[in-house]
């Protein structure tokens, strides 16, 4: 795989050291602070540190065991090229026509107030599909995950045979020099964070004082009641379904609107909410659930913040 990664600065994410890219299959990348040593495989730079991969491998063996059992690896190249577009007949089409509309609305609400060529870090990438969608409105992404399988996870993005560099990584140890990134994008993934504030933090480190953090498709209730027990069946219906729970890793799994508020002040950051239309079945989820005396479903919205201004700018 082609990856043009002249764009993109590298650093420890121990450290934050500035790193080489070394564009040899299989070359050490030694931090030269703390020497700790990566490595690209695959086309894919791995600034994991061992012991956070050994934190993390259990999550991504059940992880991955999840994600392919609902239909998503294993796909042929057509697959990937044509998403968020996807057949109807495919087990995840119901989530992928979600995707769909919130593109559209990023694409309608966002992507106009981006400089042109913006650096965006696209966090939880997957597969690649919304980087590849970024590089087509001419900015240069960053495809960021913590799985690199080849059948779902950042190992897929060679259907893409893409200009932008794929890297293995975490959110609260982005491997990127301080102020060297336009815009944060958490794809479908914010709600993996075990701790927002710090998660959040990090990303403003990485970020140009004048950029962005968008969050797409994390799960929003009014209460966090709602939430919590939305986290309890989904870890149970896993159980039952796949033969594991899916929790060795504490992520919070949802947000509040109250949640947002509180980061919002102790981070200090505006939030700009934008509600994407996802169709009347979607719109009259809330009132179905009160009606059957069911719990709050989550809302999707496209979250957009950025640093507030201070008294007098």
């Amino acid at each position: 795989m082609s990856r043009n990664t002249s764009r993109w600065q590298f650093a420890c994410p121990a450290c934050h050291a500035p790193l080489d890219s070394p564009e040899t299959e299989g070359a050490a990348i030694r931090c030269p602070n703390c020497a700790i040593v990566y490595e690209r495989r695959d086309g894919i730079l791995s600034l994991l540190a061992p012991e956070r991969r050994e934190y993390f491998s259990q999550f991504l063996q059940e992880y991955t065991h999840i994600r392919l059992a609902e239909g998503r690896g294993a796909q042929p190249p057509a697959y990937f090229q044509r998403l968020p577009q996807c057949d109807p007949s495919h087990l995840m089409a119901p989530q992928w026509r979600v995707r769909q509309c919130t593109v559209k609305a990023f694409d309608r609400l966002v992507a106009p107030a981006l400089l042109p060529g913006s650096k965006v870090l696209d966090l939880g990438a997957g597969c690649g599909w919304f980087s590849h969608h970024l590089a087509q409105l001419g900015h240069y992404p960053c495809a960021m995950d913590i799985t690199a399988d080849e059948q779902d996870g950042l190992g897929a993005a060679r259907h893409y045979d893409p200009e932008w560099p794929c890297v293995q990584a975490e959110f609260d140890g982005l491997p990127f020099p301080d102020r060297s990134v336009d815009v944060v994008v958490y794809n479908a993934s914010l709600h993996y964070s075990t701790d927002y504030a710090r998660t959040l933090r990090e990303a403003l480190r990485v970020l140009h004082p004048s950029g962005q953090i968008v969050v797409l498709e994390s799960p929003i209730y009014k209460r966090h009641e709602s939430g919590a027990r939305m986290a309890k069946e989904r870890h149970e219906l896993f159980a039952r379904r796949y033969g594991t729970r899916s929790d060795s890793i504490p992520s919070i799994e949802y947000l509040t609107w109250d949640m947002l508020k509180t980061l919002g002040n102790e981070l200090r950051l505006s939030w700009k909410i934008i509600r994407p239309w996802y169709g009347w079945k979607w719109a009259l989820r809330p009132w179905i659930a009160r009606w059957k005396r069911k719990r709050e479903p989550s809302r999707f919205a496209i979250l957009v913040a950025e640093r507030a201004q201070s008294p007098g700018q």
